[in-house]
C-alpha cells in the first residue's frame, strides 16, 4: 500500500479536516481574502428532514465561524448527474435549518458558503484549465451581487493539472495535496509544503503510518467499497453499451446502460451496501434505489 492515503475519500478527508485549525486555514485560503475566519465551530453534519416523506442530508464537513456564517465543505469522489442541483439543495437545507417558529423571527438568515471539491468534470462546457467556479446570487443586468447570503465554490480536480512548483497561492497548494497525496513519496521533501505548518500537518494527517490499526481498517474498508462498487458500475456500463451497439441503434445504448445500472444497483442493495454508496456509484437517485 502507498505511503499516503487517498485524501479524496470521505473517510480520510473528514479525518484530516476534523482539526479545527486546519479547517480554519483551509477556509481562509479558499476564500482568498474575501473574508477572514478567526474561529470555527464544528456542527452536526446531518440534517434531519422536516417530515418523514423528505430525505435527510449528510455533508462531509459543516461548521460556523465567529460571526455565525455557515460553511459546508464537501468532497465528492464519484460523478453524479445532478450535482449542481444537489449543491443547491444542500445550500437551501442549510438556510432552512436556520428558520425559527413564531412571528419573532424576521428571516434574518446568516450567510452560507459552500466549497465543493469534485473528482470529476462538472462544467464540461467550460475550458479544461478553468478548475474553479465561483457562484453567487447576482443581478443579471449588472452582474453585481444581489444577495450575499449564499455562495458556492466548485473545484474540479481533473482540471487542475499544475505541479506543486506551479501553484500560485496557498489555495492551489491545498488542491494539489488533496488531488495528488496518494501518489506522493513519504520519503521525499516537497519544498512548497515546508513553508507552512498547515501543509506539513495535512501530510502527517494523510500518512498511513500515523493511522491506528482501527483507522487503517476503516480506511481500507472505505477504499475497498469504492473500488468494488466502481468496478461493478464500470462493468455494467460497458455491458450496457455493448448490448446497445449490437442492436445497432443508439436508443439501445441508453436503454442497455439504464437497465444494467438498475440490475447492478439491485444486486448491490441485496448485498447490504449503503443506499448512499449505491447512489454514488450507479448514478441512480436514492428514491429509485429504494424502489428496486
Amino acid at each position: 500500500m502507498a505511503g499516503y492515503v487517498d485524501m479524496k475519500l470521505d473517510y480520510s478527508f473528514k479525518k484530516a479536516f476534523s482539526d479545527r485549525e486546519q479547517l480554519r486555514a483551509f477556509l481562509n485560503d479558499m476564500l482568498r481574502g474575501e473574508r477572514v475566519v478567526k474561529k470555527v465551530e464544528p456542527r452536526n453534519p446531518e440534517w434531519l428532514p422536516s417530515s418523514p416523506r423528505n430525505r435527510k442530508v449528510l455533508v462531509d464537513v459543516y461548521c460556523t465561524d465567529e460571526d455565525g456564517t455557515h460553511f459546508i465543505v464537501e468532497m465528492q469522489y464519484a460523478e453524479q448527474k445532478y450535482f449542481k442541483d444537489r449543491a443547491l439543495f444542500y445550500d437551501c437545507m442549510c438556510i432552512a435549518q436556520q428558520g425559527e417558529q413564531g412571528e419573532a423571527w424576521k428571516f434574518d438568515i446568516l450567510p452560507v458558503i459552500s466549497i465543493y471539491l469534485l473528482n470529476f468534470v462538472l462544467h464540461k462546457d467550460k475550458p479544461m484549465d478553468k478548475y474553479r467556479t465561483d457562484v453567487g446570487i447576482t443581478d443579471l443586468d449588472s452582474g453585481e451581487i444581489y444577495n450575499p447570503k449564499m455562495r458556492d465554490i466548485f473545484i474540479e480536480l481533473p482540471k487542475f493539472n499544475k505541479s506543486a512548483m506551479e501553484c500560485v497561492d496557498d489555495s492551489e497548494l491545498w488542491i494539489y495535496l488533496i488531488k495528488n497525496m496518494e501518489y506522493m513519496d513519504v520519503n521525499a521533501i516537497y519544498f512548497p509544503f515546508t513553508k507552512d505548518s498547515k501543509f506539513t500537518k495535512l501530510l502527517q494527517a494523510g500518512r498511513l503510518a500515523n493511522y491506528t490499526p482501527e483507522e487503517l481498517d476503516q480506511y481500507r474498508y472505505a477504499l475497498k467499497i469504492y473500488r468494488d462498487s466502481k468496478n461493478i458500475y464500470d462493468f455494467a456500463v460497458e455491458k450496457g453499451e455493448k448490448k446497445g451497439f449490437e442492436e445497432g441503434i443508439q436508443i439501445g445504448v441508453d436503454k442497455g446502460i439504464q437497465e444494467e445500472k438498475r440490475r447492478v444497483a439491485k444486486q448491490m442493495k441485496q448485498q447490504g451496501l449503503p443506499i448512499q454508496t449505491i447512489a454514488i456509484c450507479s448514478g441512480l437517485t436514492e428514491e429509485e434505489i429504494e424502489q428496486l
